[in-house]
């Protein structure tokens, strides 16, 4: 999970095998369901527009952004994060080290502003929103956003892992993220990532998405949003 400000955790030392956790089948599925999530609240045309990532990481997420047509610049305030992204190449993407709670950007330099798995970990995540919504212009820029959901059973239980790096999330359910994000504009907010726990079921977690938004269940493992400014 990505981070880009005062975090609870440090990523910078997993920098090197962050991407490992998309090469496994489960990490891999729902990296699939997260991006069509995020898919669907994103402008219907890019238009060449300009896309802040806030906690970029290694950059997964941003040549997805920039595969979509968006100029990326990815900022995250771990060196090591910053420096594997560098490394990638990106086509359109540029990436520095800066702290999100204090961006080095003029007021309203971008169309988009996003952030996925971020705002769960850092210390101010209204210091954060706040942010991106100065550097986004308006009317008419938007922010997309991707937290866990604190309903999961799932991100429950990776929450109990003192080692893991999700024991210092501060999760959100889908209302607490909804009433983080209204002040500033026109809110949705989808649930996703319905992955089953057994490998061998993981194949059906498409089926288990297009069920849980059909009966409109709130315990999938991200949710995705957007404000529009």
């Amino acid at each position: 999970m990505n981070e880009g400000a005062t975090s609870h955790f440090d990523f910078g030392r997993i920098a090197s095998r962050y991407d490992a956790w998309y090469w496994t089948p489960r990490g891999a599925m729902y990296d699939r369901l997260e991006k069509r999530a995020i898919d669907s609240l994103l402008p219907s045309s890019s238009d060449g527009g300009k896309l802040l990532e806030i906690g970029c990481g290694t950059g997964h997420f941003s040549e997805h952004f920039a595969n979509k047509g968006f100029d990326v610049t990815g900022v995250d305030i771990a060196e090591p994060m910053v420096a594997m992204a560098r490394q990638k190449n990106i086509t359109d993407s540029r990436f520095e080290v800066a702290n999100a709670e204090h961006l080095p950007f003029e007021d309203e330099t971008f169309d988009v502003a996003a952030s996925i798995t971020v705002l769960e970990f850092v210390s101010n995540p209204v210091r954060v929103v706040s942010e991106m919504i100065r550097c986004t212009r308006k009317p008419g820029g938007m922010l997309i956003l991707g937290v866990l959901n604190r309903w999961s059973a799932y991100n429950q239980r990776r929450k109990q892992r003192t080692t893991s790096l999700h024991a210092s999330a501060n999760l959100f359910s889908p209302d607490e993220l909804r009433d983080l994000l209204e002040p500033f504009g026109a809110v949705t907010v989808r649930v996703a990532g319905f992955v089953p726990q057994k490998y061998a079921l993981i194949g059906l977690s498409p089926l288990l998405e297009w069920i849980g938004r059909l009966v409109r269940n709130q315990h999938g493992a991200f949710l995705a949003a957007r404000v529009v400014l």
